[in-house]
């Protein structure tokens, strides 16, 4: 009899034991689940997005080494703005001109303003050159030298599919001149990517001379049927922290065809 009084006794102990350990292993299963969540990588849509936007000007090497060169408004996130403002000279010709250049995802546009102009020409990635109203070969001409033949150019190609390719390395001048102790060149080609013929530049492709004691582009040059053009950038200076050109001259043949002289500069970001 007494052994009997006492298996609800044991009843009971063995009950609060199992429930016991019901609740621990529940526990450890909460701190399981908590535990996981914590260690997920989290990735903010905000932070996707901004990453998804930024442009990478690091693609080419030979153009992000000259965007540090040339100053800050290659590296902000913000889309850079810079006016420059001078002289142009075609023919018997010299006049005022504001060039406006602001960076976008695929690259810039571009806006010209030459006083006594119909209206601004423009050029952009997506829409080539335009001019105001009727586009004219002169118009045409203007916007391809002021837009392509820059520095700043050289290192938003890369955003529109530009091809980038060194041909040559420490070249010095075409005809050899004994003793010679000036610049030489590294020499890189870049080619357009835009296949419509009302939308491409003249000339397809464009070979950037860079110095290699600056690291300055000294010459640009492009052909047009058959025609070598060349663009001389010289007068180099830094305003604020951004180095540009203050002059740039456009032969052919040995004879100008083009002067710009810069009298003022302004960024802003």
């Amino acid at each position: 009899m007494p052994s009997q009084s006492k298996k609800p006794f044991y009843l009971l102990i063995i009950l609060a034991l199992l429930v016991l350990t019901g609740l621990a292993f529940a526990r450890a299963g909460r701190n399981t689940v908590t535990g996981a969540v914590s260690l997920a990588p989290l990735n903010p849509p905000e932070k996707t997005e901004q990453a998804a936007q930024s442009r990478n000007l690091s693609l080419q090497p030979q153009a992000f080494t000259l965007s540090r060169r040339l100053g800050k408004r290659f590296s902000h996130a913000a889309r850079e703005q810079s006016v420059l403002v001078g002289m142009l000279t075609t023919g018997p010709e010299t006049k005022a001109v504001q060039v406006m250049r602001r960076q976008t995802d695929d690259g810039e546009q571009v806006e010209i303003n030459l006083a006594g102009a119909r209206g601004p020409l423009t050029w952009d990635a997506g829409q080539g050159a335009q001019g105001a109203g009727e586009k004219t070969a002169s118009d045409r001409d203007i916007i391809e030298r002021l837009v392509l033949d820059s520095p700043d150019q050289f290192v938003l190609a890369q955003l529109r599919g530009a091809s980038y390719r060194t041909i040559a390395r420490n070249v010095g001048p075409e005809e050899g001149v004994d003793g010679y102790d000036g610049p030489l060149w590294d020499i890189v080609r870049i080619d357009d990517p835009q296949r419509d013929e009302q939308k491409r530049a003249l000339s397809p492709w464009r070979l950037y001379y860079i110095n290699t004691r600056t690291g300055l582009i000294d010459r640009i040059v492009s052909e047009i049927e058959g025609e070598k053009i060349e663009a001389a950038l010289s007068g180099w200076t830094e305003v604020n922290g951004e180095t540009f050109p203050s002059e740039i001259i456009w032969t052919r043949q040995g004879q100008t065809l083009m002067q710009f002289r810069l009298t003022n500069f302004s960024h802003a970001g």
